[in-house]
């Protein structure tokens, strides 16, 4: 039996949708757009100035966050200074634009998309804007500019976000300080490990590499943008014909704010673990490059969570488990990549991590970092 159809009916001309091709994102600040009453309030400025200083005593220019809430020198630091919030928090963060337009991308978070930063599908602040969003997932994220997001992620506009579990009660707790957990540990993460599906860990290490095109560094804040026509979107000579944003060459590489030289094969000591034989070691890792990482590590090691999702814990458990890695067997890592990992010594020593870099088109190998694992027995 045929199926009958319905026809389409005409559709009036006044009936029509609209479409607003987005081009050029407007500017907006002001208070949070509907508000709820927020559990936990940050700030972040941008961009500031600072120079990262390398052992020849060559300063490369950066643009960083800074915490108008700190009153120490860590109030602006390379990466940004890492934020904490509690899984279940309703999030205010006050956001300063210091010169021209910025936005903050809470990388992973999943805000409602006028909170979301990504200013070419919303706005860009200029002045102050109070972003709006919950941490609802523990894990392991990223907040960065998404202004000409290629140029000023590379610039140094980004930083870690951590959403810290809930304090079980449980007597492995006792010792824990209440969430945020303090930088270094202890602390809880959210793991496989039934029935909580949480992990105690003692000590807590971020690394995270980069890699600078120092050519990069010289340019402006809109460099090779697209420039704006509200009225001819998508004419040819709107869009730029030159730059090079395509053109990564990277001479410096960069190791949790430790920057060498190509050819500077020193131990990155900032970037170096110090724990106790039998101690829980939570690694987070966070991969800033625009190449291709390929780590190894001389313990074997547990990976729990990729991308601020923990591994086999539901509701995601059918699709995923926690991998296992014995010493020294690889793993790449990509732009932007996130992930959570366990070790636990049974002996004390030295153990190596190294971190190669690779071009991202010819995979050429550019560096290799070197950092290591300190165990002692007690």
């Amino acid at each position: 039996m045929a199926i009958r159809t319905i026809p389409l009916r005409p559709v009036p001309r006044e009936e029509f949708p609209i479409f607003n091709k987005h081009v050029c994102p407007p500017t907006f600040g002001g208070d949070a757009i509907d508000p709820l009453r927020p559990t936990r309030r940050i700030a972040r400025n941008l961009d500031i100035k600072m120079d990262l200083e390398l052992r020849d005593g060559t300063k490369i220019p950066m643009w960083v966050f800074e915490d108008p809430d700190d009153d120490t020198e860590a109030r602006r630091t390379f990466p940004g200074k890492t934020i904490r919030t509690v899984e279940g928090d309703i999030v205010h963060a006050r956001v300063g634009a210091k010169f021209n337009t910025h936005t903050i991308h809470w990388h992973g978070i999943e805000p409602t998309p006028m909170n979301d930063g990504v200013g070419k599908h919303s706005f860009e602040i200029s002045g102050n804007f109070e972003y709006q969003f919950a941490t609802n997932q523990a894990g392991t994220f990223l907040y960065h500019c998404h202004k000409n997001t290629a140029l000023h992620f590379e610039m140094g506009l980004y930083g870690a976000f951590i959403v810290d579990p809930k304090k079980p009660d449980i007597p492995e707790a006792r010792d824990v300080p209440d969430p945020p957990y303090p930088p270094g540990g202890p602390g809880f993460v959210r793991a496989y490990n039934p029935p909580l599906h949480l992990v105690r860990y003692d000590v807590e290490a971020l690394i995270v590499p980069d890699d600078i095109d120092t050519r990069w560094h010289e340019l402006g804040h809109d460099a090779f943008m697209q420039k704006c026509d509200p009225d001819n979107p998508i004419a040819a000579g709107n869009f730029t014909q030159d730059g090079i944003l395509h053109d990564f060459r990277p001479d410096v590489f960069v190791l949790s704010g430790e920057a060498k030289r190509a050819d500077d094969d020193t131990l990155f000591e900032k970037a170096a673990i110090h724990a106790k034989v039998g101690q829980t070691i939570l690694i987070r890792w966070i991969d800033a490059t625009y190449t291709v990482q390929e780590v190894r590590a001389g313990l074997p090691w547990q990976l729990i969570a990729r991308d601020g999702h923990p591994l086999g814990v539901p509701p995601f458990d059918q699709y995923s488990h926690p991998v296992d890695f014995a010493a020294g067997q690889p793993v790449r890592l990509t732009s932007a990549m996130r992930g959570d990992s366990l070790m636990r010594p049974a002996q004390p020593g030295r153990f190596p991590i190294t971190i190669d870099y690779f071009h991202w088109i010819t995979g050429k190998k550019l560096y290799t970092a070197r950092t290591f694992v300190e165990v002692t027995a007690d």
